[in-house]
């Protein structure tokens, strides 16, 4: 593994699982320096290379501390990665306003609030922000009215930012995983009298159809380098070929 990330400050949201730890273990190994950011505090197991916060990314004023703090830990923050996520599918007549308003705050506004509060520093450092949106951000995808919907907002945010920053320095670029073998997936209640047409649809072509979080991380810890210098504004599918 080279040390792309020596000397370098990370912060990751939803770093206690799935993805975010993932994401966080891969720049630590790359020689970074990661704040973990979830609603449990967490360091993903990184000991002395990892700061935990405890952190609900749609808490404004929390998170805007919680920013300052690992800037201080740290001395400057080079890299946010927004994996702080949550889903859940249904059928859009019966899906509650509560949680369309719920996946939406998280998905979505928590990805702005993070953005909105890193972005400064990320300035000074000309750094990178990395947003993690989904398959179903960029293409149809069956019994998820509010999930693909705030996953298409981070889409759109990610590309008015990469536009908005790109003089100041800040690259910034967006991952669409399709499914990924994490807890948060694997706790996924199916939909009650799905429709047998649509149980394939977004259903990767390769073998095995789900990723490993492992595998998404490398392509965020490529999007967060400087290697990545030409990729600001790039919405980079990891589907397994699920959106051809």
């Amino acid at each position: 593994m080279n040390g792309r990330y020596e000397g370098r400050v990370a912060l990751v949201t939803g770093a206690a699982g799935g993805l975010g730890r993932a994401t966080a273990r891969r720049l630590a190994a790359e020689g970074a320096r990661v704040a973990c950011l979830d609603l449990d505090s967490d360091d993903a197991g990184l000991g002395a290379a990892g700061l935990a916060l405890a952190v609900d990314v749609r808490d404004e004023v929390a998170l805007g501390a919680a920013v300052d703090r690992v800037v201080t830990w740290g001395g400057g923050l080079d890299l946010v990665v927004t994996a702080a996520g949550v889903a859940s599918f249904g059928h859009t007549t019966e899906v509650p306003l509560a949680e369309w308003e719920r996946l939406l705050a998280v998905n979505l506004t928590g990805t702005f609030l993070t953005a909105r509060a890193a972005l400064p520093h990320l300035g000074a450092a000309r750094g990178a922000l990395v947003t993690v949106s989904s398959l179903a951000g960029v293409r149809g995808y069956r019994y998820s009215a509010g999930y693909s919907a705030a996953k298409a907002g981070v889409v759109g945010l990610t590309r008015a930012l990469a536009v908005e920053y790109a003089p100041l320095g800040v690259r910034v670029a967006c991952v669409c995983p399709g499914s990924i073998d994490t807890g948060m997936t694997r706790n996924l209640t199916p939909v009650p009298g799905a429709d047998p047409r649509l149980l394939a649809h977004g259903r990767a072509l390769v073998d095995p159809p789900v990723s490993r979080p492992e595998e998404i991380a490398g392509a965020i810890a490529y999007l967060g380098s400087s290697e990545a210098r030409f990729a600001t504004g790039a919405v980079l599918r990891m589907d397994g070929g699920a959106g051809v």
